[in-house]
Parts: C-alpha cells; sequence; structure tokens
C-alpha cells in the first residue's frame, strides 16, 4: 500500500460526518465501510472514476465511531482521490498486486476493529466479497447499513443544498435558453449539443442522461437526442439531468414548436395545474403518498394516463429517498430536496412533463426552481 494523504475540512465534511458518526451511535456500530459509488462520494466527497466500470477496483470510505476517516482506492485513481477526498487519510492498493478487500480489513484491524461491528453496504459488495471479507475478519459481525445511509442522505445538510440549487438554476436557465435558441429545421442533436456546452460552461461536472424527444419521441421516457428534425405543433420535452460536485440537477420542461393546438395546450395547463397543487402541499408531516394522489386523481378524472410517481428525492444520486407514490408513505421533513415532475405520456403522440427542484423547509418548500407557461420554439 502506498502513503496517505492528509486534506483539510470544511463545512460539508463537518456536517456528514457528524450525521453519519450520529448513525454509528444509534445503530451500535463501531465502523461504517460504505462501497457504492455514491455512499464512497457522500463520505469522502471522491468519486474514482473506475470504481463505476471496473468491479474489480473497489473504493471504500471508512468512518470509524472515533479515529481517523479513511479513503481507500485503487492507486491509478490517486491523483483524482487525492484531489477530491475530504477524509483524513487515504490509501491507495496497487491493483493485481493486492485484494482491496483485505486491505480493508487490514485498516480495520490496525484500529483494533478486528472483533468490532461493522456496518456495510450489502446491497452493494458481491456475495464473493462479502465472505472474503467475513473470512479477514472472523471476530467481527457485519451488519447491513444500505437503508441507514438512504436514511442518512435523505436530509440534506446547507452544503449540499447549495450544491444541488446551483447546478439545478443552471439546468433550469439553460432549457429555457436553448428553447429561446432554435426553430423548426432544428434537430434534437443540435438542441442536445447546445445543452450540454451551457452545462459544462456552468460548471458541470456532465450530463448522465439528457432528454430531448420530439414530436411522438416527446413521449418516451428517456429519449436521447437524435438527427429527427424538429416540425411546427412538435412537442419537445426536454430534462436536463447531470452533476456538479458530484450532485444532480434534475429540471425538465416541456415546449411546442411554434403554436400548440388545444389538445397541447390543455394538457399543459392540466399538468401545471397539478404541479402547482402538488407543491402547495409539499409541508413537513404531509405523506408522500398523499401528494402522490393529488396527481393521480387529476390524471384519473382528465382520461390522461398517470406515471407510476410523481417526484423523488434528488442529491448525490438522481433517485433517491424519498419516493412520491401510493406504495410507501414517508412523511416529509425539513431539509428533504424533492423534484416534484407531473407527467402524461400518449404513446405514438406526445408526452409532456413539468419538474422542479424544491426544497423542504420548516413552514413549507422553497422552490429551485419554477416552471410557468408552455415554453415556445420558435415562435
Amino acid at each position: 500500500m502506498t502513503g496517505t494523504f492528509t486534506p483539510g475540512t470544511d463545512t460539508l465534511t463537518a456536517d456528514i460526518l457528524e450525521k453519519v458518526r450520529a448513525g454509528l451511535d444509534d445503530g451500535g456500530l463501531d465502523a461504517i465501510v460504505a462501497t457504492s459509488p455514491e455512499n464512497v462520494a457522500y463520505t469522502s466527497g471522491a468519486a474514482p472514476p473506475s470504481q463505476r466500470t471496473v468491479r474489480s477496483r473497489i473504493a471504500a470510505a471508512v468512518v470509524p465511531r472515533v479515529g481517523a476517516t479513511e479513503v481507500i482506492a485503487v492507486a491509478l485513481e490517486g491523483p483524482v482521490v487525492r484531489a477530491q477526498s475530504r477524509l483524513d487519510t487515504i490509501t491507495l492498493y496497487q491493483e493485481f498486486a493486492e485484494d482491496p478487500v483485505e486491505v480493508i480489513a487490514a485498516s480495520l484491524k490496525a484500529r483494533g476493529l478486528g472483533d468490532g461491528v461493522i456496518g456495510v453496504e450489502e446491497t452493494h459488495l458481491t456475495a464473493a466479497s462479502y465472505r472474503k471479507l467475513e473470512a479477514a475478519l472472523p471476530g467481527a459481525r457485519l451488519v447491513p447499513v444500505d437503508d441507514l445511509l438512504a436514511a442518512l442522505r435523505m436530509i440534506k445538510a446547507p452544503a449540499e443544498v447549495e450544491r444541488i440549487c446551483r447546478i439545478g438554476k443552471a439546468a433550469e436557465e439553460i432549457a429555457r435558453d436553448c428553447c429561446a435558441a432554435f426553430g423548426p429545421g432544428a434537430t434534437e442533436r443540435e438542441l442536445g449539443n447546445f445543452i450540454a456546452e451551457r452545462y459544462a460552461a456552468a460548471g458541470g461536472d456532465g450530463l448522465t442522461m439528457l432528454v430531448v424527444g420530439s414530436g411522438p419521441r416527446s413521449a418516451a421516457v428517456n429519449a436521447p437526442p437524435t438527427d429527427r428534425v424538429l416540425e411546427p405543433e412538435d412537442v419537445v420535452r426536454l430534462d436536463v439531468i447531470g452533476t456538479a460536485g458530484h450532485y444532480y440537477s434534475d429540471v425538465a420542461r416541456t415546449a411546442v414548436v411554434g403554436e400548440p393546438t388545444r389538445e397541447q395546450q390543455d394538457v399543459y395547463d392540466l399538468l401545471l395545474g397539478v404541479h402547482r397543487r402538488a407543491l402547495e402541499a409539499l409541508r413537513p408531516g404531509v405523506l408522500t403518498t398523499d401528494v402522490y394522489a393529488i396527481y393521480r386523481e387529476a390524471m384519473d378524472a382528465a382520461g390522461l394516463p398517470p406515471y407510476h410517481f410523481v417526484g423523488h428525492g434528488l442529491g448525490i444520486t438522481l433517485h433517491e429517498d424519498p419516493f412520491v407514490n401510493d406504495l410507501k408513505p414517508t412523511p416529509l421533513e425539513p431539509g428533504m430536496v424533492l423534484c416534484i415532475e407531473p407527467l402524461t405520456l400518449l404513446e405514438g403522440r406526445f408526452g409532456m412533463q413539468i419538474e422542479d427542484e424544491v426544497l423542504i423547509t420548516a413552514n413549507g418548500c422553497e422552490l429551485i426552481t419554477e416552471a410557468g407557461d408552455l415554453l415556445r420554439i420558435g415562435g
């Protein structure tokens, strides 16, 4: 193993580590070992790029109840990890020569936690890695912390909210500017390139999924841009999904090329009304299922196909708890960041979506982005 690196601290580090250590206390844990890309990034600030694509390059963030925090990663990702990590130390292992699971076990043993209660991400580690960690720590008790970490991430620290707001507002402005910049005859790909360039200029890490669906393609849930040419009366659905500083934007807007038909305007007006009623309902204590009911009842009354959820949490991942659907009643709490996104998809014809990011506050909600009238392209 190579050496260590000691970065400075910041507000985000302090806030997140305080929450994680409170979770350790509540769960009776001696340490948490986060290994999924989202939770390594959440706890350490580091996101080794190849962690998502090369399964053997396991990364881990080790947060003990007491003592130094540590991020463990493959040595070839050292420059990225050094630049990004907020934890006390960095340990790098040599690919092929060292086994990352053994490196994690050695770190825990060095802390005197070889017989401790260790929280691991059961749904992320492979069965083989889990068995190997158990064998390397025969005196320890491994317990799952997947639900604990998901619950911790639901309530955002102020510095997390700041990051989400910054890139969310940028995504909203980019979508609006995109509609103003083009007209009939442009291609979906031209719109997509415009959005990608502006997103990078706004400080985005990159777009992880961009929807530019026009005409009948606007009814496809995740329609990437193609060479399809925009025609008058086409509905165009944009969903700007990407990250900045590892935190997501997810802002969707609907436009029409030129003037809308009566049906298009009526459907949009219905969605906008539902959207605003759902936003007005957001406050601490309200159940997510009750918010979904506002959407579902309106869609049923209008004879339009509803989607299976109308919102979700947003943060270090695109979709996280709580989900706003009719399956799991979760009370809203201050500090949650949600995307509220009523949509309807009329297959073969057109689809419309309005998606805004909101912060739940002590008295209601604060809009991070705010949709308005149906946008025009070349109108």
